[in-house]
């Protein structure tokens, strides 16, 4: 029944398209007001941001040579610029999906909110080091093009959390 129902909408939405009857702001409307098509372009809005700072990070922040701090750790130039990478992502992506994408502008609990974005993100994080030490160390993949596989592979994780977790809207019940 819920597959008849996705099919349906589709089917509604692909005819609006092929319609002549549709206006272009119409078909723009549907757009804007799905949330997974909001989730898909803001997201990859800042998974390009992501590779951009990846790739500048990998490639002339560490020349892909390994980065020591505070002389005692040392990691590897894949690594060090995905945590840079995360970092900096890590906010214009909760204000994407907080105000964009899930719309929740008004909503008092930012903080709570944050917190719950962090806690998810930090499984995408780690299972994005685990995935891209697999491709990097073991498989012998070069850097950049592992860390854009492991950005699919996640991403279908992330927008899960996202939906089911931090941006989960409560359902208010009202009594008579």
């Amino acid at each position: 029944m819920r597959i008849n129902k996705k099919l349906g909408k589709l089917t509604a939405f692909l005819n609006k398209f092929i319609s002549k009857e549709s206006t272009s702001e119409e078909i723009i409307k549907d757009i804007i007001s799905s949330q997974k098509l909001r989730y898909l372009f803001f997201g990859s809005c800042n998974v390009v941001l992501s590779w951009v700072i990846y790739f500048v990070c990998i490639h002339f922040i560490t020349f892909k040579e390994n980065v020591v701090l505070f002389e005692r750790i040392t990691i590897s130039p894949h690594i060090f610029s995905l945590l840079i990478s995360f970092v900096i992502t890590f906010f214009s992506g909760f204000f994407l999906n907080h105000f964009l994408v899930f719309r929740s502008p008004d909503s008092p609990d930012l903080w709570r909110k944050l917190g719950k974005y962090l806690i998810a993100n930090m499984g995408s994080l780690i299972l994005n080091y685990v995935l891209l030490k697999f491709f990097v160390e073991v498989l012998f993949f070069y850097p950049t093009p592992s860390q854009i596989l492991c950005t699919f592979l996640v991403t279908i994780y992330s927008f899960l959390m996202q939906k089911k977790f931090t941006f989960k809207n409560k359902l208010v019940q009202r009594h008579h």
